[in-house]
Protein backbone atom coordinates (compact mmCIF):
# COMPACT_ATOMS: atom_id res chain seq x y z
CA UNK A 1 0.00 0.00 0.00
CA UNK A 2 1.27 3.67 -0.67
CA UNK A 3 2.30 5.77 2.46
CA UNK A 4 -0.60 7.63 1.73
CA UNK A 5 -2.99 5.50 2.26
CA UNK A 6 -3.12 4.75 5.96
CA UNK A 7 -5.46 2.64 7.53
CA UNK A 8 -5.93 1.96 11.00
CA UNK A 9 -8.24 -0.43 12.80
CA UNK A 10 -8.16 -0.08 16.19
CA UNK A 11 -8.09 3.68 16.74
CA UNK A 12 -11.04 5.67 18.65
CA UNK A 13 -12.08 8.76 16.37
CA UNK A 14 -14.30 11.09 18.86
CA UNK A 15 -17.97 10.74 17.34
CA UNK A 16 -18.45 14.68 16.76
CA UNK A 17 -15.28 13.67 14.21
CA UNK A 18 -16.88 11.21 12.31
CA UNK A 19 -20.45 12.46 12.48
CA UNK A 20 -18.86 15.55 10.51
CA UNK A 21 -17.31 13.91 8.41
CA UNK A 22 -20.27 11.55 7.76
CA UNK A 23 -22.62 14.34 7.35
CA UNK A 24 -20.45 17.14 5.66
CA UNK A 25 -18.27 15.09 3.46
CA UNK A 26 -14.70 14.87 2.60
CA UNK A 27 -13.17 18.04 0.74
CA UNK A 28 -10.05 15.87 -0.40
CA UNK A 29 -10.43 11.76 -1.18
CA UNK A 30 -7.39 9.70 -0.93
CA UNK A 31 -6.67 7.34 -3.35
CA UNK A 32 -8.29 4.84 -1.50
CA UNK A 33 -11.43 6.72 -0.83
CA UNK A 34 -11.68 7.03 -4.61
CA UNK A 35 -11.26 3.20 -4.81
CA UNK A 36 -13.72 2.57 -2.74
CA UNK A 37 -16.34 4.95 -4.28
CA UNK A 38 -16.37 7.37 -1.51
CA UNK A 39 -18.23 10.14 -2.24
CA UNK A 40 -19.56 13.47 -0.66
CA UNK A 41 -23.13 13.59 0.11
CA UNK A 42 -25.24 15.23 -2.05
CA UNK A 43 -28.22 15.60 0.45
CA UNK A 44 -30.84 13.80 -0.50
CA UNK A 45 -33.15 12.27 1.88
CA UNK A 46 -32.33 8.88 0.90
CA UNK A 47 -28.79 9.00 1.74
CA UNK A 48 -28.89 11.16 4.99
CA UNK A 49 -30.53 8.09 6.01
CA UNK A 50 -27.59 6.17 5.49
CA UNK A 51 -25.65 8.02 6.61
CA UNK A 52 -27.45 8.18 9.90
CA UNK A 53 -27.68 4.29 10.04
CA UNK A 54 -24.13 3.80 8.84
CA UNK A 55 -23.09 6.79 12.20
CA UNK A 56 -25.68 4.06 14.30
CA UNK A 57 -23.00 1.13 13.44
CA UNK A 58 -20.17 2.55 14.36
CA UNK A 59 -21.75 3.85 17.61
CA UNK A 60 -23.05 0.02 18.21
CA UNK A 61 -19.54 -1.25 17.93
CA UNK A 62 -17.43 1.16 20.11
CA UNK A 63 -17.85 0.91 23.85
CA UNK A 64 -15.84 3.40 24.61
CA UNK A 65 -18.81 5.13 26.32
CA UNK A 66 -20.79 2.17 27.64
CA UNK A 67 -19.55 2.02 31.05
CA UNK A 68 -19.17 5.71 31.69
CA UNK A 69 -20.32 7.42 35.20
CA UNK A 70 -22.90 9.37 34.23
CA UNK A 71 -21.47 12.17 35.30
CA UNK A 72 -18.14 11.63 32.92
CA UNK A 73 -20.42 10.77 30.19
CA UNK A 74 -22.63 14.43 30.68
CA UNK A 75 -18.76 15.76 30.76
CA UNK A 76 -17.71 14.16 28.00
CA UNK A 77 -20.76 14.71 25.72
CA UNK A 78 -21.29 18.47 27.01
CA UNK A 79 -22.32 20.55 23.77
CA UNK A 80 -23.51 17.47 21.57
CA UNK A 81 -26.68 16.94 23.13
CA UNK A 82 -28.26 17.36 20.01
CA UNK A 83 -26.08 15.83 17.84
CA UNK A 84 -27.32 11.83 16.38
CA UNK A 85 -24.00 10.22 17.94
CA UNK A 86 -25.28 11.35 21.56
CA UNK A 87 -28.27 10.31 21.19
CA UNK A 88 -27.19 6.52 19.83
CA UNK A 89 -24.72 6.23 23.20
CA UNK A 90 -27.82 7.18 25.48
CA UNK A 91 -29.61 4.25 23.89
CA UNK A 92 -26.95 2.21 23.92
CA UNK A 93 -26.34 2.87 27.78
CA UNK A 94 -29.98 2.71 28.51
CA UNK A 95 -30.82 -0.89 26.22
CA UNK A 96 -27.12 -2.30 26.49
CA UNK A 97 -24.46 -3.47 24.19
CA UNK A 98 -26.04 -6.33 22.38
CA UNK A 99 -29.82 -5.22 22.32
CA UNK A 100 -28.05 -2.05 20.63
CA UNK A 101 -26.44 -4.11 18.00
CA UNK A 102 -29.19 -6.30 17.59
CA UNK A 103 -31.46 -2.97 16.45
CA UNK A 104 -28.45 -2.42 13.42
CA UNK A 105 -28.67 -6.22 12.72
CA UNK A 106 -32.16 -5.42 12.10
CA UNK A 107 -31.66 -2.11 10.24
CA UNK A 108 -29.39 -3.71 7.82
CA UNK A 109 -30.88 -6.44 7.26
CA UNK A 110 -33.96 -4.40 5.73
CA UNK A 111 -31.28 -2.88 3.25
CA UNK A 112 -30.35 -3.63 -0.06
CA UNK A 113 -27.67 -4.43 -1.80
CA UNK A 114 -26.74 -1.54 -3.11
CA UNK A 115 -27.68 0.53 0.37
CA UNK A 116 -25.24 -1.98 2.29
CA UNK A 117 -22.75 -0.73 -0.43
CA UNK A 118 -23.72 3.05 0.23
CA UNK A 119 -22.86 2.70 4.29
CA UNK A 120 -19.86 1.01 2.86
CA UNK A 121 -19.39 4.22 1.04
CA UNK A 122 -18.97 6.40 3.71
CA UNK A 123 -17.52 4.22 6.64
CA UNK A 124 -14.83 5.49 8.26
CA UNK A 125 -11.91 3.19 8.83
CA UNK A 126 -11.15 4.23 12.15
CA UNK A 127 -14.25 3.15 13.51
CA UNK A 128 -13.49 -0.37 13.68
CA UNK A 129 -14.41 -3.44 11.76
CA UNK A 130 -18.08 -4.22 13.75
CA UNK A 131 -20.24 -2.45 11.15
CA UNK A 132 -18.32 -4.29 7.88
CA UNK A 133 -18.46 -7.50 9.87
CA UNK A 134 -22.69 -7.19 9.96
CA UNK A 135 -22.39 -5.90 5.94
CA UNK A 136 -20.46 -8.94 4.91
CA UNK A 137 -23.55 -11.09 7.01
CA UNK A 138 -26.34 -10.02 4.85
CA UNK A 139 -27.82 -12.09 2.89
CA UNK A 140 -27.98 -9.15 -0.11
CA UNK A 141 -24.43 -7.97 0.49
CA UNK A 142 -22.91 -7.61 -2.94
CA UNK A 143 -19.36 -9.17 -4.36
CA UNK A 144 -18.28 -5.48 -5.00
CA UNK A 145 -19.25 -4.45 -1.82
CA UNK A 146 -16.97 -7.32 0.09
CA UNK A 147 -13.85 -6.71 -2.90
CA UNK A 148 -13.82 -3.67 -1.35
CA UNK A 149 -13.56 -4.57 2.33
CA UNK A 150 -10.96 -7.26 1.39
CA UNK A 151 -8.81 -4.75 0.04
CA UNK A 152 -8.94 -1.96 2.71
CA UNK A 153 -8.16 -4.60 4.94
CA UNK A 154 -5.24 -5.02 3.57
CA UNK A 155 -5.03 -9.24 2.96
CA UNK A 156 -0.91 -9.10 1.71
CA UNK A 157 -0.09 -8.19 5.18
CA UNK A 158 -2.01 -10.91 7.11
CA UNK A 159 -0.61 -13.21 4.32
CA UNK A 160 2.98 -12.07 5.18
CA UNK A 161 2.54 -12.89 8.74
CA UNK A 162 0.77 -16.34 8.39
CA UNK A 163 0.37 -18.75 6.05
CA UNK A 164 -3.28 -19.02 5.74
CA UNK A 165 -6.06 -16.80 7.49
CA UNK A 166 -6.95 -19.74 9.41
CA UNK A 167 -3.60 -19.28 11.51
CA UNK A 168 -3.98 -15.72 11.60
CA UNK A 169 -8.01 -16.32 13.33
CA UNK A 170 -6.20 -18.44 15.72
CA UNK A 171 -3.66 -15.64 17.07
CA UNK A 172 -6.92 -13.96 19.49
CA UNK A 173 -4.22 -11.57 20.95
CA UNK A 174 -3.26 -9.84 17.90
CA UNK A 175 -4.50 -6.50 17.36
CA UNK A 176 -5.29 -7.36 13.99
CA UNK A 177 -7.43 -10.46 14.79
CA UNK A 178 -10.82 -9.40 14.07
CA UNK A 179 -9.78 -8.05 10.88
CA UNK A 180 -8.22 -11.46 9.85
CA UNK A 181 -12.05 -12.77 11.01
CA UNK A 182 -13.34 -10.67 8.60
CA UNK A 183 -11.06 -11.41 5.46
CA UNK A 184 -11.59 -15.34 6.33
CA UNK A 185 -15.55 -14.83 6.26
CA UNK A 186 -15.00 -12.69 2.77
CA UNK A 187 -12.49 -15.60 1.56
CA UNK A 188 -15.04 -18.18 2.22
CA UNK A 189 -17.65 -16.42 1.38
CA UNK A 190 -16.38 -15.84 -2.11
CA UNK A 191 -15.24 -19.48 -2.72
CA UNK A 192 -18.78 -20.91 -2.21
CA UNK A 193 -20.63 -17.63 -4.28
CA UNK A 194 -22.61 -16.68 -1.76
CA UNK A 195 -22.51 -13.03 -2.31
CA UNK A 196 -24.77 -11.17 -4.78
CA UNK A 197 -23.11 -10.20 -8.11
CA UNK A 198 -25.54 -6.81 -9.09
CA UNK A 199 -23.71 -4.05 -8.40
CA UNK A 200 -20.46 -3.75 -10.95
CA UNK A 201 -17.11 -4.31 -9.58
CA UNK A 202 -15.65 -0.96 -8.92
CA UNK A 203 -12.12 0.42 -9.29
CA UNK A 204 -9.92 -1.22 -7.12
CA UNK A 205 -6.24 -0.74 -8.89
CA UNK A 206 -5.82 2.00 -6.40
CA UNK A 207 -5.30 -0.71 -3.61
CA UNK A 208 -1.99 -1.85 -5.04
CA UNK A 209 1.07 0.82 -5.50
CA UNK A 210 3.13 -1.50 -8.03
CA UNK A 211 1.71 -4.60 -9.96
CA UNK A 212 1.04 -7.65 -8.30
CA UNK A 213 2.79 -11.07 -8.22
CA UNK A 214 0.61 -13.46 -7.47
CA UNK A 215 2.77 -16.21 -7.96
CA UNK A 216 5.00 -15.47 -4.68
CA UNK A 217 4.34 -14.87 -1.29
CA UNK A 218 2.60 -13.26 0.44
CA UNK A 219 0.29 -12.52 -2.43
CA UNK A 220 0.25 -16.04 -3.47
CA UNK A 221 -2.51 -17.08 -1.02
CA UNK A 222 -5.00 -14.34 -1.98
CA UNK A 223 -7.59 -16.68 -3.59
CA UNK A 224 -8.22 -16.22 -7.22
CA UNK A 225 -11.54 -14.64 -7.09
CA UNK A 226 -10.39 -11.62 -5.03
CA UNK A 227 -7.37 -11.15 -7.25
CA UNK A 228 -7.26 -7.26 -8.45
CA UNK A 229 -5.11 -6.50 -11.10
CA UNK A 230 -3.34 -2.63 -12.47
Amino acid sequence: MKNDISLSFVAFTHPEVLSNRLLQGMQILTKLEKALGLKQPNGSDAEQDILILALKGKCAGDTYYHNMDQSVFDSAMEGNEEEDFYHFYVRQRTIGIQAFKKEVENDLSTLSGCQLHAIVQHHNYDSGIWLLTQIIAQAKCEFATALCIYWANQPGDHYARYKTLDLACEDIHALSHANAVLLNKIEYKTKLGIFAQILPIPDVACFLDRKPDYSVKPLINIPVELRVHL
